[in-house]
């Protein structure tokens, strides 16, 4: 609808190799001369990692990809953009339409999916890389088994989404953790 960025929004629970795949799709375009942004959760998310309030989320989404487009850049990128705010707010997919209309004609949404009896094996690794902020975080969910139960919860629902999105949209199992080859076949298929 406003101009011709290609946008690729990456979707998936914690863990489930978002911010991996950014990274080989930033060298991609690098080498292909391309011009891209980056809009990560800390922009997407982050400033309201609490929110339930569905207006609030639109509000938050509505800036945040007018303010990308804006850069004019080949590529837009977003590290999460609405699912996880559908799911926080414990909204219907279809309060959200108005966000998938904005972007309509130039977007691939991609979910990025776990077998669910890797999560916990996931979130434990993670657990020794990330920060220490993420684990405390992840603590507010409860105990090993609710923390798991959490994320496996939560990727069942945004995966139902995906059958409910107008948008363009690819599904790829990060389980074994071929990331590399999961952004090439996304620019192949953009």
């Amino acid at each position: 609808m406003y101009n011709q960025s290609k946008i690729i929004i990456l979707e998936g629970i914690a863990t489930s190799g978002k911010s991996t795949v950014i990274k080989y799709l930033s060298q991609l375009l690098d080498k292909s001369n391309l011009t891209f942004t980056i809009v990560g959760e800390d922009v997407t998310l982050m400033p309201i990692l609490n929110n339930t309030e569905k207006e609030v989320s639109l509000d938050l989404l509505k800036r945040v990809i007018n303010n990308a487009i804006q850069e004019g850049k080949d590529f837009i990128i977003f590290d999460r953009l609405f699912f996880t705010h559908i799911f926080r707010t414990n909204s219907e997919y279809g309060e959200f339409r108005q966000i998938e209309e904005m972007i309509q004609n130039s977007a691939l949404l991609v979910f990025l999916k776990i077998d669910e009896e890797k999560i916990p094996v996931r979130i434990e690794y993670a657990r020794q890389h990330r920060d220490k902020a993420w684990e405390n975080y992840i603590r507010t969910k409860g105990s090993d088994e609710e923390i798991y139960q959490y994320y496996i919860d939560q990727q069942r629902i945004l995966e139902k989404f995906i059958n409910k999105t107008s948008l363009k949209y690819q599904v790829y199992n990060t389980t074994n953790l071929e990331f590399e080859s999961i952004a090439q076949d996304l620019l192949d298929f953009v």
